[in-house]
C-alpha cells in the first residue's frame, strides 16, 4: 500500500472514530422534547445533562494526556472506544436526571481521548499542505451525525421509544471498534524506540508556548460559545416557537447536507488561501444569523436560521482546528490533542452549566433568557477572528517566516 493510500485509509477511519464519539456527544440535546415528556427530564437541564458528558471527557483527558504518545495508538483508541460504547449503552437504562447523568459521566470519561487520538493519528500520518482537507473530512463527523445520525436517532426515537438511539449509536461504536482492530495498522512511529523508559511529555512546559496557549484559547472559546447556545436550541424552537417535533429530522438533514458541503470547500480553501480573511467573514454572518434567530423571533424561520447556524459553526470548527494543527511539535501531538480535547471539552461543558444556570422552563417546559445565551454567545464570536490572527503571526513567527 503507498503512502497517500495508507493516508486515506487512516483518514476515514479516523473519521468513523470521530463519527461514532460526535453521535454520542450530540445524541442527547436533539432527544430534549422526547426526554423531558417521557422521564421527565426538565427542557433547562439539558445542558447540564451534555455539560456533564464533556467535563468527564475534559478530565479523563487531562489524566491521559502525559501518557497517550507512549503507546501504539491503535490499541489506544480500541480500548476507549470500547469504553464509549459501553457508556452509551447505559445511558438506555437511565429513569432520571441522576441516572442518565451517572451513565453521560462514564461514557464521557472514555470518549475525551478518543477525539485526541483520532486527532492525533491524522496529524501524524498527513503533512500540511493535505492537512486541511484530512481534517475537515475527520471534524465533518459532526454534520455527517447532523445529516445521517441524528435524524435516524430522532425517527428511532418516535417509533421504539427513547432509549432506541442511544443503543443504536453504541451498536454504530462497536462496528467501528471492530473495523479498527481488522483494519487499522499499528501505529508507533511517533514512539522514540531508543529512550530507556516510555516517553511522558511534560505538560507545564508544552503549555508556556505562547502558540499553545492561544490555539487552546481559541478552540475553547469556540466550544464554549457553540455548546452554550445549541445546548438549549431544540427544546427553545420546539417549545418556544412552536416548530413541530416531527420536522426536528428534516432540518436536521438539510441543515447537515450544507454545512458538509461548506467544511469539504472550507478545508480546501484553507490549504490554499489560509484562514485570516475567511474567519471574518463567517463571524460576521454567524453574528447575523445568530442575532435574528434568537434575540426575536425570527425572520428568516427556524430551518433557515439552524441551518446557517450549522453552516457557519462547521466553517469556524475547520478553520479553528486547522491553524491549530500546527501548534504542537512531533513529539507532542497525542498530548497536545489530548489537552486541546480537554480543553474544548471543559469549555463546552461550562457553556452547558452556564446554559443550565441562565435558562428556566416553564410548565409547557418552554425556555426563558436564551436571548441572554445568544448575546455571550455573539460575543465569543466576534473575539475569534483576533484570535485566529494572533496564533497565525505567533507560528510563522516560530518558525521563521516573516
Amino acid at each position: 500500500m503507498s503512502d497517500l493510500q495508507l493516508e486515506r485509509k487512516i483518514v476515514w477511519l479516523a473519521a468513523l472514530i470521530q463519527l461514532a464519539n460526535v453521535l454520542d456527544f450530540m445524541i442527547i440535546l436533539p432527544l430534549g422534547p422526547d426526554l423531558a415528556t417521557a422521564i421527565d427530564i426538565p427542557s433547562s437541564e439539558m445542558g447540564l445533562l451534555g455539560g456533564i458528558y464533556t467535563f468527564a471527557a475534559a478530565i479523563s483527558g487531562l489524566l491521559v494526556a502525559r501518557y497517550l504518545d507512549r503507546y501504539d495508538r491503535k490499541k489506544a483508541v480500541i480500548f476507549f472506544l470500547l469504553g464509549l460504547v459501553l457508556g452509551t449503552f447505559l445511558c438506555a437504562f437511565a429513569w432520571d436526571t441522576n441516572s442518565m447523568l451517572a451513565a453521560r459521566i462514564i461514557a464521557g470519561l472514555f470518549g475525551g481521548p478518543v477525539t485526541a487520538l483520532s486527532l492525533s493519528m491524522v496529524v501524524d500520518m498527513v503533512p500540511n499542505v493535505r492537512r486541511g482537507r484530512a481534517i475537515a473530512i475527520v471534524t465533518s463527523a459532526f454534520t455527517v451525525s447532523s445529516v445521517f445520525g441524528i435524524p435516524l436517532a430522532l425517527e428511532l426515537s418516535r417509533l421504539f421509544g427513547w432509549q432506541a438511539p442511544f443503543i443504536g449509536v453504541a451498536s454504530f461504536g462497536g462496528l467501528v471498534a471492530i473495523g479498527l482492530i481488522l483494519f487499522l495498522p499499528a501505529m508507533t512511529d511517533h514512539i522514540d524506540k531508543t529512550a530507556t523508559k516510555p516517553k511522558t511529555v511534560p505538560l507545564l512546559p508544552l503549555l508556556k508556548k505562547r502558540e499553545i496557549a492561544i490555539s487552546y484559547i481559541l478552540l475553547g472559546l469556540l466550544s464554549f460559545a457553540q455548546f452554550m447556545l445549541f445546548a438549549g436550541s431544540v427544546n427553545y424552537f420546539v417549545f418556544n416557537l412552536g416548530f413541530p417535533r416531527d420536522g426536528l429530522s428534516g432540518i436536521y438533514i438539510i441543515a447537515g447536507v450544507l454545512a458538509f458541503t461548506a467544511m469539504m470547500i472550507t478545508g480546501r480553501i484553507v490549504d490554499l488561501y489560509g484562514a485570516r480573511l475567511l474567519s471574518y467573514i463567517i463571524a460576521f454572518i454567524y453574528v447575523l444569523v445568530l442575532a435574528d434567530g434568537y434575540l426575536h423571533i425570527p425572520i428568516i424561520g427556524v430551518p433557515a436560521v439552524f441551518s446557517l447556524f450549522m453552516v457557519c459553526a462547521a466553517i469556524m470548527g475547520v478553520i479553528t482546528s486547522s491553524i491549530s494543527s500546527e501548534a504542537p511539535g512531533d513529539g507532542e501531538r497525542a498530548a497536545y490533542m489530548s489537552l486541546q480535547s480537554t480543553t474544548r471539552h471543559f469549555a463546552a461543558g461550562a457553556g452547558g452549566f452556564i446554559s443550565s444556570f441562565i435558562l428556566t422552563s416553564n410548565a409547557d417546559s418552554s425556555l426563558n433568557n436564551i436571548n441572554i445565551l445568544a448575546s455571550l454567545t455573539i460575543f465569543c464570536i466576534l473575539l475569534l477572528p483576533l484570535l485566529i490572527v494572533a496564533l497565525r503571526k505567533t507560528i510563522n513567527f516560530r518558525d521563521g517566516i516573516l
